[in-house]
């Protein structure tokens, strides 16, 4: 399913001529819906209707009229935006909405215009990129659909092919550059939800691998590696090797690593080099320690980070940027319960060569990752010893505790090492996300994180989790970042450390943010946040 071609409509003068089936009428205040404000054809329709129906400034309406585009006219009201806790998700929604509400009626080509843009506000700068990323969500149907047509022969005929925007108050040298961002970003959100989504046999580890792989075939300056090798698994990631350790008899569920590496087509303009672990447990059971009482319902979804992590990919390799390279690992694992699986109680060795005492089978996400975070550290001194003095960035992305939803709610929840609190990293995408109607929340890893996963005894150096959920355990969210420091060999680069030997490292907890709320009692749908705040963090020239 290709995103829709998006183009522009310079004047409103030009619709007679157009070729779009529906106009989308986006406002902030009603009074706007004039014939002097509109100088349209249909002007009058419009303001008679906003007149006679109280609704029309608060709820998503449909006008017929012959003069319009298709005959088809959608009112779409995003209300005031600027009190104390609007922010351009409002825009987002709303066209969201209205764009579905357009397809309802069949329109398959919609023309989007805004009334009264807050254009010039700091706040609302994103605000065309936001509204077009909101009308593309709403094109967008997910694999599992789509393959069910396949199946039984169905084309939809309420595809959109192609989205118009009328943008008279637009720099026309603009328009170009933000058209293509906003459709890389929509390429990389595409392929979060192709592969974050379906069930756990449809997107086992090595069926994840191979969708991305093809995603990503034939993209400039990127590789992409498939690690599958039990043995070296078990060698080089004993931790995710050990969460998957039940799994193995099972071919389909077997584990693997996916590398992708993009290399900057002028070194020369390199500013950062990036390192992304993304978490891709495609089902967890909760192993020996099992998930009960109706927990284990949609942990098919436990592989956002993953998905998040090979959709930012996609938009970096169609975006081509030349001042970063970039290293993605993401961690494909199913975590599951059986005679072999790996228990509480037990001490393995770490990547790093730390003892690890394992206290919770369900806190199997911060195994998966440690591994290759140590794997991403040893890059990072590997290439300062080769004199390299590029900054370093280390990033985990996961749906790692329920108590960053606890803590933050449907926000991505960020956490900064020293180095990367000194670096401003988790300001960097807290302020991009609020341009991009995908705003997080910044928390802080403090000295009682690192005590608690402290060990007691010379048995193990560091310990894993306690025996009790992320939601009932104090600083549930902060602690398994602490772990992953520990396990890592991280605990060495901190601020305490040589400058030469500092590393830079945040955490993103998604959480909150990677799904929408559940409709009914079907499964949640996946937002593919935060692809777009990552996009602006670190994508953007201005660094």
């Amino acid at each position: 399913m290709g995103v829709p071609k998006i183009a522009v409509l310079s004047s409103s003068q030009d619709l007679g001529s157009s070729n779009y089936d529906g106009l989308i009428l986006l406002f902030t205040d009603v009074k706007k819906l004039s014939p002097e404000v509109l100088a349209f054809d249909f002007s009058a329709t419009v303001a008679s209707y906003a007149k006679a129906d109280k609704h029309a400034g608060s709820n998503i309406s449909f006008i017929a009229d012959s003069k319009a585009p298709g005959g088809r006219i959608i009112l779409a009201p995003t209300g005031s935006l600027f009190a104390d806790t609007d922010d351009v998700r409002k825009i987002g929604e709303t066209t969201l909405k209205a764009v579905q509400r357009a397809r309802q009626a069949g329109a398959t080509s919609p023309l989007i215009h805004f009334v009264d843009p807050p254009k010039g506000h700091p706040e609302y700068k994103r605000y065309l990129e936001v509204t077009l990323l909101g009308a593309l969500e709403a094109c967008y149907e997910y694999l599992e659909l789509r393959e069910h047509r396949e199946k039984i022969g169905q084309v939809s005929p309420e595809d959109i092919t192609e989205l118009g925007i009328l943008a008279n108050d637009v720099d026309n040298s603009l328009l170009e550059g933000i058209i293509k961002k906003v459709t890389a970003i929509e390429q990389g959100r595409r392929l979060c939800r192709d592969v974050g989504s379906p069930d756990p046999e449809r997107m086992a580890p090595l069926k994840f691998a191979e969708y991305v792989k093809e995603s990503l075939a034939g993209a400039k300056n990127t590789t992409l590696t498939i690690i599958k090798d039990l043995d070296t698994l078990k060698k080089e990631y004993p931790l995710l090797h050990a969460v998957s350790r039940c799994s193995v008899d099972v071919e389909r569920h077997r584990p693997c690593v996916v590398r992708i590496e993009y290399k900057s087509p002028e070194p020369s303009k390199v500013k950062e080099n990036l390192y992304f672990v993304g978490k891709g447990v495609t089902y967890d059971t909760g192993g020996a320690d099992l998930k009960i009482n109706g927990a284990m319902r949609g942990m098919s979804r436990d592989k956002l980070g993953a998905a998040t992590v090979a959709g930012f990919m996609k938009t970096v390799a169609e975006q081509q940027p030349t001042h970063v390279n970039i290293v993605a690992d993401l961690g494909m694992v199913r975590n599951s319960i059986g005679s072999d699986a790996y228990l509480s109680d037990e001490v393995i060795y770490s990547r790093a060569g730390v003892r690890v005492l394992v206290g919770n089978t369900d806190a199997e996400g911060r195994m998966v990752m440690t591994d290759l975070l140590c794997h991403m550290r040893e890059r990072v001194l590997k290439a300062r010893e080769g004199g390299d003095k590029t900054p370093a960035r280390l990033l985990t992305v996961a749906t790692l505790t329920g108590h960053a939803i606890r803590a933050v709610g449907p926000y991505t929840c960020t956490l900064d090492n020293g180095p990367a609190r000194k670096d401003k990293i988790s300001t960097r995408i807290f302020n991009a996300g609020a341009e991009w109607a995908d705003p997080c929340e910044i928390s802080t890893l403090r000295r009682e994180d690192m005590s608690i996963v402290s060990s007691c005894s010379s048995r193990e150096d560091v310990i894993q989790s306690n025996d009790k959920p992320s939601t009932m355990t104090n600083r549930g969210h902060q602690l398994p970042v602490a772990f992953m420091i520990v396990a890592s060999g991280l605990d060495k680069h901190g601020l305490d450390a040589e400058s030469n030997q500092q590393i830079s490292y945040t955490h993103l907890d998604i959480a909150g943010s990677a799904l929408e709320p559940p409709r009914g009692i079907s499964i949640s749908n996946v937002t593919a946040r935060p692809i777009p705040s990552l996009v602006a963090a670190f994508l953007e020239e201005s660094l």
